[in-house]
């Protein structure tokens, strides 16, 4: 059966992504000194953009910026358009399109262009189509962005992945193809020398696999097409059609190459240091930023580019945020991640980011009337607290609503999430919140502007007396619970009024 037609029959799961917002992509091209299009008046295209979620949560995000999604798919891209029009999105548009046959003048220009999960998973002669589409259609200060396998930690991944497709190989129904190829590798660690490198790393990989949905296992480890690249061999490709590379989409890569020492024989090319490294850690992915090759990609991280970006945090003190002194101050933040600091103004601006959360602050603003020296200290400490992932740096001021108002209302776009099935929602700071429990689930889509506390508590009492009559909460204690919940949401970026 033709690959196409299995992708219609199997969507490709649905996710949105962080690393692909134009606020993210044009926050990195900011402090390597790329003046990349505003994220909030842009143009970006996705490729392979599935079923359109992703684009959806950055128009409902970015309501002044144009989004294009072209996908193989007619399941996947009348479901986007669907959902464009129920969620009333006019700044959005999706084509079902084979990127082969895509009229770069037809489609225009655009500063951002995205491919997430599809470098990797498509025919060879698919990929020059791609990267032609991105010498043609990118702005002059446009951010292309890439996802694909990596070597050479991908050697070890093929290693299930042949096992995987040997034994399913007489099996057409994708889901008992799933489960069964599942269950082989199971069988194979099992019989595995105990202890021994071979099966510990077999059974690493069996449980990242079983950790993912069966559409995913479907498509990325049943996969006929599944290509990893040595990243020099990727950067080879991005030379050959005009472009060069800039970074990583996650910013704490920036750090991680900071830190990372390199023998002195490779020189300072960047192309054959990012290589190396990878040999050193034995990755398996990128999402990989470039630009045009005719831009001047600074990496000296000037902190005069700080300057330019809001950034937002939330952290516990594990010291009291009055002491002002040169005395140390720990920083914890939701992840468990520790900082240590002295610099009282330093030490002042994460207490001012944390407290407001979920909102970003400006770097100005968190600097005040500060001197000279002690501002550029602040800033160099800035830099590198976003270079290491600690506090998140945007282009974009970041707003919610962070009171509970008599009716509130939260994201249509999470409401939506929730309505379709899903079990985690984009919320409005750009990140995706798993929602684990289907009740605050059901809060969340009965949070619809349309309610006030009263109404909101008694829709729920109705929804817990549906499944579990046993251990249903009193009226006091389910009105206490939503509250918490909803304050839970505008702490979470989730409220809009």
């Amino acid at each position: 059966m033709p690959s196409d037609f299995i992708y219609d029959d199997v969507p490709y799961p649905s996710f949105v992504f962080p690393q692909t917002s134009p606020d993210r992509l044009a926050t990195l091209a900011h402090i390597h000194g790329i003046d990349a299009a505003a994220p909030s008046d842009c143009r970006m295209l996705e490729l392979g953009c599935g079923d359109g979620t992703n684009l959806l949560a950055l128009a409902f995000a970015l309501p002044d910026s144009r989004f294009v999604g072209i996908d193989l798919a007619a399941t996947h891209i009348n479901s986007a358009k669907m959902a464009a029009e129920r969620l009333g999105l006019k700044n959005v548009e999706f084509f079902e399109m084979d990127v082969t046959e895509a009229d770069a003048v037809s489609l225009g220009e655009f500063d951002y262009i995205v491919a997430h999960g599809l470098f990797s998973w498509v025919p060879e002669f698919v990929r020059p189509a791609i990267l032609d589409l991105y010498s043609k259609c990118l702005s002059k200060n446009g951010i292309g962005y890439i996802s694909y396998n990596a070597l050479p930690g991908c050697l070890i991944r093929e290693i299930t992945h042949g096992m995987m497709r040997f034994a399913t190989r007489t099996i057409a129904d994708p889901n008992e193809k799933v489960a069964s190829g599942i269950k082989f590798l199971e069988t194979v660690v099992d019989a595995a020398e105990d202890d021994s490198i071979y099966q510990t790393m077999l059974d690493l990989e069996l449980e990242q696999i079983s950790e993912r949905t069966p559409q995913n296992v479907f498509h990325d480890d049943l996969s006929e097409m599944n290509r990893p690249f040595y990243f020099e061999e990727f950067a080879g490709m991005l030379k050959e059609y005009g472009l060069q590379y800039v970074c990583e989409a996650e910013p704490s890569e920036l750090a991680r190459i900071a830190g990372f020492r390199f023998p002195e024989e490779l020189g300072s090319d960047v192309i054959t240091r990012e290589q190396y490294r990878d040999f050193v850690t034995g990755r398996r992915f990128r999402t990989t930023l470039f630009c045009r090759k005719d831009l001047n990609v600074d990496r000296t991280f000037p902190i005069e580019r700080i300057s330019g970006l809001s950034f937002a945090g939330k952290f516990e003190t594990e010291e009291s945020e009055n002491d002002p002194s040169d005395a140390s101050m720990t920083f914890v933040t939701a992840k468990g991640h520790k900082l240590t600091l002295n610099h009282p103004l330093t030490k002042t601006c994460l207490i001012k980011t944390s407290d407001a959360w979920p909102h970003s602050i400006k770097a100005s603003d968190l600097i005040g009337a500060a001197g000279k020296d002690d501002a550029e200290i602040t800033l160099g400490y800035l830099m590198q607290l976003y270079k290491a992932g600690f506090i998140k740096g945007h282009r974009i001021e970041l707003t919610s609503v962070t009171s509970i108002s008599e009716k509130p209302e939260a994201s249509r776009f999470a409401r939506f999430q929730i309505e379709q099935g899903g079990n985690a929602v984009a919320t409005l700071t750009g990140l995706n919140l798993e929602i684990k429990d289907p009740a605050i689930g059901r809060l969340l889509f009965l949070t619809d502007g349309t309610r006030d506390i009263e109404d909101l508590t008694q829709a729920m009492l109705e929804y817990a007396a549906e499944f579990d009559q046993d251990e249903m909460l009193g009226e006091e204690e389910m009105r206490e619970s939503v509250l918490n919940n909803l304050e839970a949401f505008a702490e979470s970026g989730l409220l809009v009024g």
